[in-house]
């Protein structure tokens, strides 16, 4: 079973060493790139006395794995100043689809985006939505891999319709029944 977790649990996170175990920096804000679909990295805090933003990076090449309680890297030089970083990853976090709202392809409203979710364990793959549902409510939607974003907008496919769930344990299955039924 694929675990799963929302992006914004990332924040507050520590970031540690494979290779020494040693805490470098805590995770400060999640950088999405919505037209790919994927996380692209993670802006830091330092940790400790002089704790603070840092101006350093890390981009989700640089990440060994995401954990439910740290994100690891091999170690401290996988840590990039903004201009060295990818052009979207250093646009930091104004690269976000939190408040869109969710319209399908056929003109069909579904909610507002809440949040990402991430699987866990791995390198940052986005597999999903949270979105406050119209009327009230959470619910969680398969990422589709086609899709249009603006400033204010996520396009979905119709048949996002049929796998809203309304938990984030069923959202795993949900995910792999709606790319088979797309050809994915």
């Amino acid at each position: 079973m694929t675990l799963l977790m929302k992006a914004t649990e990332l924040v507050g996170l520590p970031v540690v060493t494979v290779d020494g175990g040693e805490d470098v920096a805590e995770v400060r804000d999640v950088v999405y790139e919505p037209e790919a679909g994927r996380l692209v990295g993670l802006t830091l805090n330092k940790r400790g006395f002089f704790a603070g933003r840092m101006a350093e990076m890390l981009t989700i090449d640089g990440v060994h794995a995401i954990g439910r309680n740290a994100v690891m890297i091999k170690d401290p030089s996988v840590l990039m100043a903004p201009g060295d970083a990818p052009e979207v990853a250093a646009q930091g976090p104004e690269r976000n689809v939190l408040g869109n709202e969710v319209l399908t392809d056929g003109g069909t409203r579904i909610g507002t985006v809440r949040d990402l979710v991430v699987v866990v364990g791995g390198d940052g793959r986005v597999v999903g939505y949270q979105m406050d549902k119209d009327g009230g409510g959470v619910a969680y939607i398969p990422l589709p891999s086609q899709m249009a974003v603006s400033g204010s907008t996520l396009v979905v496919p119709d048949a996002t319709s049929d796998f809203v769930i309304d938990d984030l344990v069923g959202l795993g299955a949900a995910v792999d029944e709606f790319r088979a039924r797309l050809g994915l």
